[in-house]
């Protein structure tokens, strides 16, 4: 089971209260679920913030509490696997695929055994010059 909880709360450390829910039988609450900063994947910064529709941009994120280890990764913008070329602990590389249609702008990361890594808003912009073929991708 999986669930993800928004906190507006600036503490290292935070109790998410925890219930299991099953329809037809009385909740059972659970044991708080402690979040703790320091174990958790987050995204300072991108670079390039933007790149073809075609795919092949090498995109960096920077950030803090990285696993180093880049069999660890998914990396999914706009529902396209990016494929991870190298990790560290302090970013993780990926190059995009090319960009079908004009999908919702969406960015998730995760890390095997860790869980999503915290974006913190950032979004890769599959764009590029207006004039550019590429930014079309040869579909309009």
């Amino acid at each position: 089971m999986t669930g993800v909880e928004v906190i507006d709360d600036n503490n290292p450390t935070y109790d998410c209260p925890a219930a299991l829910v099953m329809k037809g039988e009385t909740d059972v609450v659970l044991k708080p679920v402690k979040y703790k900063g320091t174990m958790t994947p987050t995204i300072n910064s991108m670079s390039p913030r933007f790149g073809t529709v075609v795919g092949g941009t090498s995109v960096t994120f920077t950030g803090i509490n990285f696993n180093s280890d880049k069999t660890k990764y998914s990396v999914v913008i706009d529902g396209i696997n990016c494929p991870v070329s190298a990790a560290t602990t302090t970013s993780v590389t990926c190059t995009t695929g090319k960009r079908p249609g004009l999908p919702a702008n969406t960015l998730v990361i995760t890390v095997d055994g860790v869980g999503l890594v915290s974006t913190r808003g950032l979004r890769y912009l599959y764009v590029n010059l207006w004039s550019a073929d590429t930014t079309w991708g040869g579909e309009f």
